[in-house]
């Protein structure tokens, strides 16, 4: 039967296929998900990447992102704000990703130290379940389905391609290969920040599985080895001297980290790679964002920090005691922990966990399970940890691949809907305020795009965005659209307390504009163009604002002004058919004469 597999798998392309059939299957129900969280900043509301010639705005925001937020805004010169668009994309990637999975597992299977071990005579069959797997595991929908962290899944698309370039160079010895192993580290250090781990990567294959292989010298392993070694500096080069869009705090060197303390990012990290491993092999209470509802250990004896120090340890005795015995185990294992070594070590991030995370190291998780079942003990009564490994090795990964690709499903359901995916969220992760204002936002969101306006949706906008301001009462966004909803109650006084109070933490051109509306409602004009003048200060590009000045000027008879917001709205969506704009242009000229011969 396992032979019968083994020649069909042979055949051309079938292992790819199946790979995308899998993952066609369990991503089905996510291609309507709508946009959510930083989406909004990122893409959205994100003039830098609306043109994609304009190289200089799309690197001025985030120099160390620049080939994410090119592909990003390629997706937004085709598609602008319609998700579907971004969610085949990402989809794209995620096979491309299984398919370099299977190709560096199969690569990596073919070398000698594999030759006469199960993995290496079944490596069709392990790689493809392996790579399977790696598709439909329910964390990675984080990384798929959540838009943004695109920036996970291309990361490690050129990671892959990096790893598997080399491993051709050292099998195939054709420098080629090495060229263009260095040519998508450099791209990935130009995707994600973690991409800075490659060389090390690199260098432990090499040490692991090509230190004995009698024809490398030591001169040329550590010329190649310095080679790679050069291209570390690329991201804290780009950081320091090149300039770029930070999305971490003002007063922190390093981009990626917050002013959080390291040592207390790190002893939560403990915990929250331990997390992480629970996660991969139980998918229990699965959790978009945790936000600042997660325990923060500010010493190693909070939250049990030390005893996760204690496993963590054993762990790596236990690569180290497999580099010998089972390399795929080890191997794993190192894998995992460098994966993740630079966003859950010591350089603090404002989130403590993301699920997206995962994205890169759970092939090391996969590696580690498929040595686990294969593994074998040397003892000539029982050669296999298991009884018929490989036959074990089959079930046990085909029942792992239904489970998860159920869970898979059921997530990006979940996923599919904002108000269902933040009472998810704040079912989960109930004292975050985060979790509260974005699930209100939803529901007022659904209040206003809904033609019966639903006043249920308007009242749990409000108790939610109250419940946050509870837990926070600096969440500036919270005082924000709580004033938003009181414009559309009606109450005007309230709407204009919680606004100021949103321009007391931060001025917000979204604040800045509910003012302006209260006022405006209240029949206080000079106040309501001020406050809207306001918010043009802060963003003179948002079509939001330009309107309501547009509209407020023409309602007074001030023309000229009008004309020049709404012309203004024109100039800056060029995308947009802007009919709604046209059409109180003309107002404005018959208003004013001007279409009169």
């Amino acid at each position: 039967m396992l032979s019968r597999i083994e020649e069909i798998l042979k055949k051309r392309y079938m292992p790819y296929l199946l790979i995308s059939v899998v993952g066609l299957i369990v991503y089905c129900n996510s291609f309507t998900a709508p946009f959510t969280l930083d989406d909004f900043g990122s893409i959205t509301n994100n003039y830098a990447i609306r043109n994609p010639l304009d190289f200089k705005a799309i690197w001025e925001f985030y120099s160390n992102r620049f080939v994410l937020y090119y592909t990003i805004s390629l997706n937004y010169f085709l598609f602008q704000n319609m998700p579907f668009g971004y969610h085949v994309v990402n989809f794209i990637i995620h096979i491309i990703n299984g398919i370099l999975v299977y190709s560096i597992l199969y690569h990596l299977l073919g070398l000698d130290y594999f030759k006469d071990k199960l993995p290496g005579r079944y490596r069709k069959l392990v790689c493809t379940l392996s790579a399977i797997m790696f598709i439909c595991h329910p964390v990675q929908v984080n990384a798929v389905t959540y838009i943004i962290q695109r920036t996970a899944a291309l990361a490690a698309t050129f990671y892959f391609a990096a790893v598997l370039n080399y491993l051709k160079y050292r099998i195939y010895h054709r420098k080629r290969y090495f060229a263009f192993t260095l040519l998508f580290t450099v791209i990935a250090m130009f995707t994600k920040e973690n991409t800075i781990t490659i060389p090390f990567m690199l260098i432990l294959i090499e040490l692991m599985f090509f230190l004995k292989d009698g024809r490398t010298k030591w001169v040329k392993r550590i010329a190649v080895f310095l080679v790679l070694l050069l291209t570390i500096p690329i991201i804290p080069a780009t950081n320091l001297y090149l300039g770029g869009y930070s999305q971490s705090d003002p007063n922190v060197d390093f981009k990626a980290s917050t002013s959080m303390d390291r040592m207390h990012y790190f002893y939560t990290q403990l915990n929250v790679i331990l997390h992480y491993v629970q996660q991969l092999f139980i998918p229990y209470r699965l959790n978009f964002d945790y936000s600042n509802d997660y325990p923060i250990s500010k010493t190693l004896w909070e939250n049990y920090s030390y005893i996760s120090l204690i496993i963590h340890a054993i762990i790596g005795i236990i690569a180290l005691v497999n580099i010998r015995k089972n390399k795929l185990i080890a191997l794993g294992i190192l894998w995992f922990y460098i994966g993740l070594s630079v966003e859950s070590s010591f350089i603090s991030i404002k989130d403590v966990y993301f699920e997206h995370r995962l994205y890169f190291p759970i092939v090391g998780f996969i590696m580690f399970l498929t040595g686990l079942m294969l593994h074998e003990t040397g003892k000539e009564k029982r050669p296999y940890l298991f009884k018929r490994p490989i036959e074990f090795f089959v079930v046990a990964m085909g029942f792992l691949i239904v489970m998860y690709s159920g869970v898979t499903l059921h997530r990006n359901y979940i996923f599919s809907d904002g108000i269902r995916l933040w009472t998810d969220v704040t079912q989960k992760a109930p004292n975050s305020d985060r979790a509260h204002c974005v699930l209100a936002t939803n529901y007022l969101d659904s209040y206003e795009l809904s033609d019966n306006k639903p006043a249920e949706y308007l009242e749990a906008a409000e108790r939610e965005f109250k419940k946050a301001i509870e837990l926070n009462s600096r969440n500036d966004t919270a005082h924000c659209n709580l004033a938003k909803v009181y414009n559309l109650k009606g109450e005007y006084e309230k709407a204009i307390e919680e606004a100021k109070s949103c321009n007391r933490i931060r001025k917000s051109k979204y604040a800045y504009y509910n003012l302006g509306t209260a006022y405006k409602n209240l029949g206080r004009t000079e106040d309501a163009i001020d406050a809207y003048l306001e918010g043009y200060k802060i963003d003179n590009k948002a079509t939001f604002i330009l309107e309501a000045l547009g509209d407020i000027y023409s309602d007074i008879g001030d023309y000229d002004n009008a004309r020049f917001y709404y012309e203004e709205i024109i100039k800056n969506n060029t995308y947009s058919k802007n009919t709604r704009i046209k059409e109180k242009l003309e107002k404005i000229k018959d208003l004013s004469g001007e279409s009169k011969p």
